[in-house]
Protein backbone atom coordinates (compact mmCIF):
# COMPACT_ATOMS: atom_id res chain seq x y z
CA UNK A 1 0.00 0.00 0.00
CA UNK A 2 1.69 3.21 -1.08
CA UNK A 3 0.79 6.25 1.25
CA UNK A 4 0.61 9.70 -0.13
CA UNK A 5 0.77 11.15 3.42
CA UNK A 6 4.18 10.35 4.00
CA UNK A 7 6.80 11.53 1.81
CA UNK A 8 10.70 11.50 3.15
CA UNK A 9 11.83 10.96 6.58
CA UNK A 10 14.22 14.16 7.74
CA UNK A 11 16.30 13.37 10.62
CA UNK A 12 18.42 15.96 12.53
CA UNK A 13 21.93 15.08 14.06
CA UNK A 14 23.09 17.60 17.00
CA UNK A 15 26.46 18.03 17.04
CA UNK A 16 29.26 20.34 18.46
CA UNK A 17 31.38 21.05 15.55
CA UNK A 18 28.68 21.87 12.95
CA UNK A 19 31.29 23.15 10.37
CA UNK A 20 33.26 19.97 10.62
CA UNK A 21 30.23 17.67 10.25
CA UNK A 22 28.83 19.59 6.96
CA UNK A 23 32.57 18.96 5.59
CA UNK A 24 32.75 15.27 6.27
CA UNK A 25 29.13 15.09 4.27
CA UNK A 26 30.27 16.98 1.51
CA UNK A 27 33.65 14.87 1.05
CA UNK A 28 31.32 12.06 0.70
CA UNK A 29 29.51 13.84 -2.34
CA UNK A 30 26.36 15.11 -0.39
CA UNK A 31 25.39 18.79 -1.08
CA UNK A 32 24.18 21.40 1.16
CA UNK A 33 20.40 22.38 0.91
CA UNK A 34 19.98 24.35 3.38
CA UNK A 35 22.35 27.05 5.31
CA UNK A 36 21.91 28.73 8.76
CA UNK A 37 24.28 29.92 11.45
CA UNK A 38 22.99 27.15 13.61
CA UNK A 39 21.25 24.20 11.29
CA UNK A 40 22.66 23.06 8.06
CA UNK A 41 20.28 20.51 6.02
CA UNK A 42 22.50 17.82 3.91
CA UNK A 43 20.92 16.02 0.82
CA UNK A 44 21.63 14.04 -2.12
CA UNK A 45 19.73 13.31 -4.93
CA UNK A 46 15.86 13.52 -4.16
CA UNK A 47 15.96 9.96 -1.62
CA UNK A 48 18.42 11.46 0.97
CA UNK A 49 17.94 14.90 3.26
CA UNK A 50 18.84 15.04 6.61
CA UNK A 51 19.87 18.06 8.97
CA UNK A 52 22.78 19.11 11.34
CA UNK A 53 21.78 21.47 14.49
CA UNK A 54 24.70 22.65 16.64
CA UNK A 55 24.31 22.10 19.88
CA UNK A 56 27.25 22.80 22.56
CA UNK A 57 26.43 20.29 25.15
CA UNK A 58 25.54 17.16 23.13
CA UNK A 59 26.85 13.68 23.77
CA UNK A 60 27.41 12.08 20.83
CA UNK A 61 28.70 8.69 22.70
CA UNK A 62 25.42 8.49 24.57
CA UNK A 63 22.92 9.53 21.38
CA UNK A 64 25.06 6.52 19.76
CA UNK A 65 24.14 3.77 22.17
CA UNK A 66 20.65 4.09 21.19
CA UNK A 67 20.94 5.20 17.50
CA UNK A 68 22.43 3.34 14.53
CA UNK A 69 23.08 6.31 11.64
CA UNK A 70 23.03 4.16 8.44
CA UNK A 71 23.26 4.80 4.73
CA UNK A 72 22.13 2.99 1.87
CA UNK A 73 24.62 2.65 -1.31
CA UNK A 74 24.68 1.03 -4.54
CA UNK A 75 28.54 0.27 -4.06
CA UNK A 76 30.48 -0.02 -0.31
CA UNK A 77 33.63 -0.52 -2.21
CA UNK A 78 32.86 3.00 -3.84
CA UNK A 79 32.27 4.48 -0.39
CA UNK A 80 35.44 2.73 1.17
CA UNK A 81 37.68 3.85 -2.08
CA UNK A 82 36.47 7.67 -1.00
CA UNK A 83 37.07 7.14 2.62
CA UNK A 84 40.67 6.01 1.82
CA UNK A 85 41.30 8.96 -0.12
CA UNK A 86 39.82 11.54 2.54
CA UNK A 87 41.79 10.41 4.84
CA UNK A 88 38.32 9.31 6.18
CA UNK A 89 38.43 7.42 10.03
CA UNK A 90 37.10 3.63 8.82
CA UNK A 91 36.15 2.18 12.35
CA UNK A 92 35.25 -1.11 10.43
CA UNK A 93 36.45 -2.17 6.89
CA UNK A 94 34.17 -4.07 4.44
CA UNK A 95 32.61 -6.84 5.93
CA UNK A 96 29.83 -9.37 4.26
CA UNK A 97 26.83 -10.66 5.82
CA UNK A 98 24.80 -13.02 4.24
CA UNK A 99 20.97 -13.22 4.41
CA UNK A 100 18.07 -15.50 2.74
CA UNK A 101 18.01 -12.59 0.06
CA UNK A 102 21.44 -12.46 -0.49
CA UNK A 103 24.87 -10.80 0.69
CA UNK A 104 25.53 -7.21 2.29
CA UNK A 105 28.12 -5.27 2.31
CA UNK A 106 29.15 -2.70 5.28
CA UNK A 107 31.77 -0.05 6.17
CA UNK A 108 31.51 1.91 9.44
CA UNK A 109 33.22 5.36 9.47
CA UNK A 110 33.60 7.93 12.41
CA UNK A 111 32.42 11.21 11.81
CA UNK A 112 34.51 14.28 12.86
CA UNK A 113 31.75 14.56 15.78
CA UNK A 114 31.98 11.24 16.26
CA UNK A 115 29.16 9.55 15.12
CA UNK A 116 29.41 6.02 13.55
CA UNK A 117 27.92 6.30 9.93
CA UNK A 118 27.26 2.96 9.09
CA UNK A 119 27.38 2.55 4.63
CA UNK A 120 25.12 -0.79 3.86
CA UNK A 121 24.82 -2.08 0.42
CA UNK A 122 26.02 -3.78 -2.79
CA UNK A 123 30.11 -4.46 -3.14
Amino acid sequence: MKSELYTMLMPILKVKDLDTEVAFYLSLGFELSYDDEDFKAIQYGDTIEFGLGRKADVNVAEVSRHFTWQIAVNSVQTILDMCREKNLEVVQDLKTYTYDFGDVCTIIVKSPNGYNVVFEGDL
